[in-house]
């Protein structure tokens, strides 16, 4: 970061609050709950720019440092060397042609690292019309990304109008999803790309709108978690297959009617899931179903090594079968969703993290504790987009829970679930309150 970007920055801000300002006021009369529209999109310009703030002079570097420089490469050549430009960026270039990104002499990821090298070329345009400033390209970053998550929001208050306040806490201003879910990360597109995935699901399958829109939301984000992070659409599908299955479900009227098609219909939805995992398993490479365990395994043994410092947490040896996961997975599901605690602070990143999870934490069981727990079964199979957020963020935080024991990239890899977890919850605690009112 530099003087250049303290000067250009307030011009680009300017400009993005200027546009969502003129956004908001075509449909604030419409929705009140665009009110979150611009405080959502500006707490989401500070996270991605308190980001490079703690990398560059926190960490010293990093990899929002690492995509910067390599996006930066990109725009480097594209204007010293067009056609060779145009040959890496769009088709397969050779190992041995890594000089042509490296011209500068900083480091710039590779094809060697392909999901890294994918993320590189989705930011290459925002550092570009960024004018190769960090705070600029961030800001640009955000506010693109911003929109998606807005969309998830815009789902949510679609089915729960009256929630838009709480639920805007939930989706909009989580702290580490505002944080780790907004700048020149990864997390930020796989994020984004998550909730754009839900979105257009919902609209195309779940409410029927069988537009070229919605279903072009479903294929691009899909293709992008693919290219990226494709553990997130392995823990995505099953989710949004069941939550369609219990939508179709929830429309029968005969009360025996439903009693004898539910398992038919579950049974085939866990058929449909099975397959099109199976079919996804060139693409998911590592995270297919006939690799997932083995890749925790190895992947978890690898972060509890000496170099993390003692920056880890153990959920304990499991073998690579179901029944090994299934016997840690009450231990990862709950490191994923409330670890780090108070107990684990090694940093100030941690801290906050740490407060977060604890407020989590107390919000779950005081939920547990008012609904007596067999009670939560019966208000979640009450709403089909309330079963889907639990058994989507349950499910993401088992998988991430047994490959990860490093803090430092679970309060990174986490960010996915959080939202759909948390506006379960409060979603959750309106329904009790109401069934109160209703007593």
């Amino acid at each position: 970061m530099s003087v250049f970007d303290l000067l250009l920055a307030p011009f680009y801000l300017f400009i993005v609050l200027f546009i969502a300002h003129k956004y908001k006021a075509k449909h604030a009369h419409k929705n009140v709950a665009y009110k979150y529209f611009i405080p959502g999109l500006v707490a989401k310009i500070v996270g991605a720019i308190c980001l490079g703030l703690v990398y560059f002079y926190y960490y010293g570097g990093g990899d929002t440092v690492n995509y910067f420089n390599t996006a930066g490469a990109f725009v480097d050549l594209l204007f010293s060397n067009s056609s060779s430009f145009y040959h890496v960026y769009f088709e397969t270039p050779n190992v041995s042609e890594a000089y042509l990104m490296r011209q500068s002499g900083t480091f710039a990821y590779w094809v060697n690292d392909p999901y890294a090298f994918y993320a590189s070329k989705f930011f290459f345009p925002f550092v570009l019309l960024g004018c190769k400033s960090y705070v600029c390209a961030s800001i640009l970053i955000a506010s693109f990304c911003y929109i998606f998550v807005w969309k998830l929001y815009m789902v949510f208050t679609t089915e729960f109008p009256d929630m838009y306040k709480s639920l805007a806490v939930s989706i909009l201003f989580i702290p580490s999803v505002v944080f780790w879910g907004s700048g020149l990360m990864k997390d930020s597109i796989t994020f984004s790309a998550a909730c754009y995935y839900v979105f257009g699901f919902y609209w195309f399958f779940v409410v029927k709108k069988y537009s070229i829109k919605n279903g072009f939301a479903v294929f691009v984000s899909a293709l992008f978690l693919i290219f990226i992070k494709p553990y997130i659409l392995f823990a995505l599908l099953p989710g949004c297959i069941f939550w369609l299955v219990t939508t179709r479900i929830s429309h029968v009227k005969n009360a025996l009617l439903k009693i004898l098609i539910a398992p038919a219909i579950l049974i085939v939805g866990a058929v449909v899931v099975l397959l099109v995992m199976n079919n996804l398993g060139d693409a998911l490479g590592k995270y297919s179903i006939d690799k997932v365990f083995e890749t925790a395994q190895v992947s978890q043994s690898d972060l509890k090594q000496n170099y993390y410092k003692g920056n880890t947490f153990d959920i304990g040896s499991y073998e690579a079968s179901l029944a090994g996961l299934l016997s840690v997975s009450h231990k990862a599901i709950f490191a994923t969703l409330f670890r780090p605690s108070i107990l684990d602070v090694r940093n100030v990143v941690m801290f906050v993290s740490a407060i977060e999870n604890t407020l989590l934490l107390i919000l779950t069981i005081y939920l547990l504790f008012k609904l007596r727990v067999y009670k939560v079964f019966s208000l979640v199979n009450s709403h089909p987009l309330v079963l889907f957020s639990l058994f989507f963020s349950i499910f993401f935080a088992l998988s991430v829970g047994v490959s990860i024991s490093n803090f430092g990239t679970l309060v990174r890899l986490k960010i996915p679930c959080i939202p759909f977890f948390t506006s379960s919850l409060v979603i959750l605690a309106h329904l009790v309150q109401d069934k109160r009112n209703l007593s």
